[in-house]
């Protein structure tokens, strides 16, 4: 109870407040936050330390244990980032969601089944441990990955490394970001027309007319924001990410809202108002948020694993 209250609440003062009301032996916030920090910091830590073993395992051609929710065909994956201060700042956290999908009932495509995982520190500990919650999610060795992001170069590093034979798919809302970054500085408040053009020919695939045209804006004049000037080679460098009517067809999700959700739910809790992190407490506060935004299951399953560590 005391766990779940404290990820489920926006601080360890009202983790204190709801715990008095609900359970007649007091706990102090500044025990509440050395139970986080000890038994989420075992749960990342654990979750770590099994995401290296099974990657290993794997080089080694040893047999591995079959993924905790069967293998399927394909999974999809989710990738982002987002700003938390701790110790000494604002730093950025790795967040992912994984989720199977399908047709929904009107054609569009579902997603179902979410799950996270939320981690500070070295990126590549985070690639790995998300791979090993994908696999268990039913990745598996076998499974195909369709991977989303916005087109990061660490993102390019967690497919190339851990799901070489996957899908990697720019978010399409954030390749219209770009677009509207351009022609806003371009155009300002008279930017919706050149917008819906580049918006059609990015939706149909035509991906070089798209390039030509942020190109044709781009010359237009010589001084440009960093930002808007990168747009032509964001799309030229990215163009094999982004075959849009491809992905419709094979029926791949094309927006990554289940990790946006992700990042809502771990800034609900980790960037409120006044909110400074210690990493020890951020990663033992991100392990259980993580696990108890996916649901029972993944509570359940956190919480064995927690255990097991103790």
């Amino acid at each position: 109870m005391v766990l779940w209250t404290a990820q489920a609440v926006s601080s360890y003062r009202e983790a204190e407040e709801a715990l008095a009301r609900l359970s007649p032996v007091s706990v102090s916030k500044s025990q509440i936050q050395r139970m986080v920090e000890a038994y989420g910091g075992q749960l990342a830590q654990q979750r770590q330390e099994a995401g290296e073993a099974l990657w290993e395992s794997g080089v080694k051609g040893e047999e591995a244990p079959p993924p905790r929710d069967g293998q399927k065909e394909r999974v999809g994956i989710s990738l982002d980032g987002m700003m938390v201060w701790v110790d000494d700042g604002w730093h950025e956290v790795k967040v992912g969601s994984c989720f199977t999908f399908g047709p929904g009932r009107h054609g569009e495509v579902e997603t179902a089944e979410v799950g996270y995982w939320a981690w500070y520190g070295e990126v590549e500990s985070f690639r790995q441990t998300m791979w090993w919650y994908g696999y268990h999610r039913g990745l598996g060795w076998e499974g195909q990955a369709v991977v989303l992001g916005d087109g990061a170069t660490w993102i390019d590093g967690f497919v190339e490394t851990y799901c070489p034979g996957g899908v990697r798919i720019v978010d399409w809302y954030h390749a219209l970001e770009h677009v509207w970054t351009l022609g806003k500085e371009a155009f300002g408040d008279h930017a919706d027309q050149w917008v819906e053009k580049m918006e059609q020919l990015l939706w149909e695939g035509r991906l070089e007319e798209v390039v030509a045209g942020c190109e044709a804006v781009l010359a237009s004049r010589e001084h440009w924001s960093d930002e808007a000037a990168r747009t032509a080679n964001y799309f030229r460098q990215r163009a094999d990410q982004m075959r849009y009517p491809a992905y419709r067809q094979a029926g791949y999700p094309i927006g990554s809202g289940t990790v946006e959700s992700g990042c809502k739910g771990i800034a609900w809790r980790c960037r409120g108002r006044g909110q400074r992190w210690k990493t020890k407490g951020l990663r033992g506060m991100l392990a259980l948020r993580s696990a108890a935004m996916g649901g029972p299951k993944e509570w359940q399953w956190a919480w064995q694993q927690i255990r097991q560590a103790a």
